[in-house]
């Protein structure tokens, strides 16, 4: 009885210690927040860079994150069509699935050295905003690649025997019926990819931001100022208090859980219309 008591203090220590981890970093969340929500002033939002303001980072983080949606979502749902209903269970696709698993887990600074090596020298891209979107992109691949595999393995397979048992080609079917249905969880793994990114400072470090520019930039070649990389500069290379740039930390906080709560109110929304994703 004694031994018993023992070891379920143990398991208590052990199962309570993450939960005390996360209560400690929920709590200092809390304390940046109410310290962003201090700083933060509706002019701060809609001056430019230039007088002080983050009107450029705002749009400029904006823009990153719509220019690498749509290049990541449509390549990613059709490699994950691909994978799902064409490709043949093989030597091949067992590396290209090990391959997107790999780029998962890449760090980031690597992926943005990649960018940098690749997009912006190789390509002649440059610090740009093209460069910044293709290795967002690439970042996004595999949680894109992979919802869309779960929303597509969700479809009932009926719904596809049904449409081939009335004429449909394998593409029509597909087109027409596995994709519509799919689409709630589609659109939500684009969400959270966005949301994966939104935060992400090394691989825009190299490829696509500067600290001020004159307005927002005219054309994908350009470069463009971001939030997350204005935070770094502002913290890391000009040393500034903190308590300055928690509304900064504030305003990039709120971007990233926006983009996370649409994609999980999303899916919540269309599990109850739809009867079997429950």
């Amino acid at each position: 009885m004694m031994r018993s008591r023992s070891w379920e203090k143990v398991f208590f220590t052990i199962l309570g210690a993450p939960a005390a981890i996360c209560l400690t970093v929920f709590f200092w969340i809390t304390s940046v927040l109410l310290t962003g929500i201090g700083t933060i002033r509706l002019n701060l939002l809609t001056t430019s860079a230039l007088q002080g303001g983050l009107f450029e980072m705002i749009v400029g983080t904006a823009y990153l994150l719509l220019g690498a949606a749509g290049v990541a979502g449509p390549v990613g749902v059709f490699a994950a069509i691909h994978l799902t209903e064409y490709a043949r269970h093989g030597r091949l696709i067992r590396v290209i699935d090990q391959a997107i698993n790999n780029l998962a887990g890449m760090p980031s600074i690597l992926i943005g050295l990649f960018g940098y090596a690749f997009f912006c020298r190789q390509l002649g891209l440059g610090i740009s905003l093209a460069s910044g979107w293709l290795t967002l992109a690439l970042m996004m691949l595999p949680i894109v690649i992979r919802g869309t595999e779960e929303a597509i393995k969700m479809v009932p397979y009926n719904f596809k025997e049904a449409a081939l048992a009335l004429g449909a080609s394998k593409w029509e079917t597909v087109k027409s019926v596995t994709v519509p249905s799919a689409a709630p969880g589609i659109i939500t793994s684009i969400l959270l990819g966005m949301a994966r990114v939104a935060g992400e400072t090394a691989a825009i470090l190299f490829t696509s931001c500067v600290l001020v520019t004159r307005g927002l930039p005219k054309s994908p070649f350009e470069p463009v100022m971001a939030l997350a990389f204005n935070l770094f500069v502002k913290i890391v290379a000009l040393g500034e208090s903190p308590d300055k740039v928690f509304g900064i930390a504030l305003i990039l906080f709120l971007l990233v859980i926006s983009f996370a709560s649409v994609g999980i109110a999303l899916r919540i929304y269309y599990r109850r219309k739809q009867p079997w994703l429950r």
